[in-house]
């Protein structure tokens, strides 16, 4: 239930997100075009990528929503990372071709005074980009969605390069009329900024880098606690899209019976479960051990030897 009901209302958030940034588009690009405002040019095609890199959002969930098969047996939760990994290319693109278009004007000064108009289309995109932001990077954090989290990240750095507008546009109508093309500039540097972040981010998803040390140290102590459990062996993590899966070696008595270790698993299971909330699966080895043991002062312990 819990999953249909996140599954409708990130639909529901993507397609309002996308006709909200298609309506910016116009404002941004028609009032950038009809006030000479190179910084308001620039914040619309920054629209546009949003555009673009929330649609990519939209099938990149979709496909990671897919149940496992027998080729992807993990299931296809890295679809979804590979999404936010392209989007933030896509970004990266983005913020360069800005760039290069603003240093251009400033070499060429082709600046110009933008109209008044200009002020009301950027105050107005940075009071709807920051309220997408605020309500998706919630609802990505929510659900641990990245590629929910990238898109709002794609949100806040349109409203940032909408505030680098403002000013530039404001700066230049008091005389200072390079500063049009400077917000331009600045608007490139925060795109490509974000974009790199969210590039670095997908990467080590992508090479199953491990979850938190944090989390990892919360598992440890939790599962240790269990009366049966004299020692954690190994234990080894790796993100999957918006899921982690997690192998574990544990040290028990040699003699207990199997109904008993299959009672232990289950107990492990619940116990990093209650502590990982977005883990996909998990695999219990237990090693048979016997009681030639040393303490650990680690765990606090004992830790045992391999029959």
């Amino acid at each position: 239930m819990g999953d249909e009901y996140n599954k409708v209302k990130i639909n529901q958030v993507l397609i309002v997100t996308v006709l909200l940034n298609l309506i910016l588009v116009g404002i941004k690009l028609g009032i950038g075009y009809i006030a000479n405002s190179k910084a308001l040019l620039a914040d619309g095609l920054h629209s546009v990528s949003d555009v673009i890199t929330t649609i990519g959002v939209i099938v990149g969930l979709v496909l990671a929503r897919k149940p496992r098969d027998e080729e992807h047996q993990y299931g296809h939760e890295k679809i979804e990372t590979i999404t936010t990994f392209l989007l933030s290319i896509i970004l990266l693109y983005t913020g360069i071709k800005i760039g290069i278009n603003a240093l251009g004007s400033i070499i060429d000064r082709q600046s110009v005074v933008p109209g008044s108009l200009a002020i009301y289309g950027a105050f107005l995109s940075i009071i709807i980009k920051e309220a997408q932001y605020q309500y998706v990077v919630r609802l990505g954090r929510k659900i641990n969605s990245s590629a929910l989290v990238a898109d709002a990240w794609h949100h806040r750095s349109d409203a940032f390069s909408s505030i680098a507008a403002l000013i530039g546009i404001i700066g230049s109508r008091l005389g200072f009329i390079i500063l049009d093309s400077i917000a331009a500039g600045v608007v490139s540097v925060i795109v490509i900024k974000i974009g790199v972040s969210i590039f670095i981010d997908c990467f080590n998803q992508l090479i199953d880098t491990s979850i938190s040390l944090v989390e990892l140290d919360e598992i440890k102590k939790s599962v240790i606690k269990h009366k049966e459990i004299i020692n954690i062996n190994d234990i080894r993590t790796r993100n999957h899209g918006s899921k982690v899966f997690i192998d574990i070696r544990l040290c028990v008595d040699s003699n207990i019976t199997l109904r008993k270790g299959h009672d232990i698993t289950e107990d492990i299971e619940k116990i990093i479960k209650s502590k990982i909330g977005n883990v996909k699966d998990i695999v219990i080895h237990l090693d048979p051990c016997n009681f030639d043991v040393e303490v650990d002062n680690e765990c606090n312990r004992l830790q045992c030897k391999n029959v």
